[in-house]
């Protein structure tokens, strides 16, 4: 039996991918060194790497998944927000300002029905730091982009991962083992606006906290919005650093997908702790790896873990 989708043409999905990717990469070009916070946005993915002064550009892809998540949940599972692929591009441009391109897809599937739908974002971000070290003064952001809901193709890449990396439901299957299918009828265009504001302060040695809020509004074919405040306490060496956060989230939308069972929730404010470790590679060898978990994403309280590697150059 041949896998099912909503019918809709993979056309856009291949389009938006292919065009944004090449457009990140051409764009990679540039010189100086990175300073600034995160501008994660409200990304259902975990905030990206904090980087410091002496980093210069970089470019990171990001997996984000409920059955990575720890300890184990009960909705560890194939419901609900599923997979966030994330790829980002930083461009400083001074000692103290830097430009971050990223691209988003997160898929969020019916818990309990065959309903879902897909999210894709393509957004622009300026980080401006103002203070005499990475931690210890303030960072200011603002974010343009476009946020697309519909069919971007995440039923085709979920079917693809089940059947190649690990068993699990599929678009073929029958009752139980059945991928949900049913994508929602046309698209929904945003235009998103957002900003951020963050304080940090060196607290002893490699210790630091920070506190902050981070927003974003959208406005098109419907309407959508997210705030974000967070405080969080960590420390950074030359090869590692840590982070503990403390985050709230509350979400509106007039958008109908995406507050399917186990999408958004909306009108709550909700507690979205995590924690993340990121190693960083000596200068002969720029790597960057990232391990984070976040709890409570979208008010599931699922524990969704990720991973985000890339190269700094």
């Amino acid at each position: 039996m041949p896998a099912r989708t909503s019918g809709h043409s993979r056309f856009p999905a291949t389009s938006v991918w292919a065009v944004s990717l090449a457009s990140l990469l051409v764009v990679g070009g540039g010189s100086g060194r990175a300073l600034a916070e995160e501008a994660d946005l409200g990304r259902a993915g975990p905030p990206d790497l904090i980087t410091r002064a002496r980093t210069t550009r970089a470019l990171t892809f990001g997996f984000s998944d409920a059955f990575l998540g720890f300890p184990k949940s009960s909705l560890r599972d194939d419901n609900g927000f599923v997979a966030n692929l994330r790829i980002g591009v930083d461009l400083p441009d001074t000692d103290q300002g830097l430009l971050r391109l990223g691209l988003s897809q997160q898929l969020i599937t019916e818990r309990g029905g065959f309903h879902r739908v897909d999210e894709g974002r393509l957004y622009a971000t300026w980080l401006r730091f103002q203070g005499s070290s990475p931690f210890r003064g303030r960072t200011l952001g603002w974010t343009l982009g476009v946020d697309v809901v519909g069919n971007l193709g995440g039923s085709i890449m979920q079917d693809w991962a089940h059947q190649t990396l690990f068993e699990g439901r599929h678009l073929s299957g029958h009752g139980a083992n059945q991928l949900q299918y049913q994508y929602p009828s046309g698209y929904e265009v945003l235009a998103l606006v957002g900003g951020q504001a963050s304080w940090s302060y060196s607290i002893t040695g490699p210790w630091f906290a920070k506190g902050g809020a981070e927003a974003v509004v959208g406005a098109g074919t419907g309407l959508f919005g997210e705030l974000h405040p967070f405080v969080a306490i960590g420390f950074a060496t030359e090869f590692v650093e840590f982070e503990l956060r403390q985050a709230a989230g509350v979400y509106g939308t007039n958008i109908g997908a995406l507050t399917l069972h186990g999408g958004y929730v909306t009108g709550v404010l909700q507690s979205q702790p995590s924690v993340r470790l990121s190693f960083l590679g000596p200068r002969w060898l720029p790597s960057i790896i990232t391990f984070h978990l976040q709890w409570n994403r979208g008010d599931t309280h699922q524990h969704v873990g990720g991973i985000t590697v890339g190269a700094r150059f």
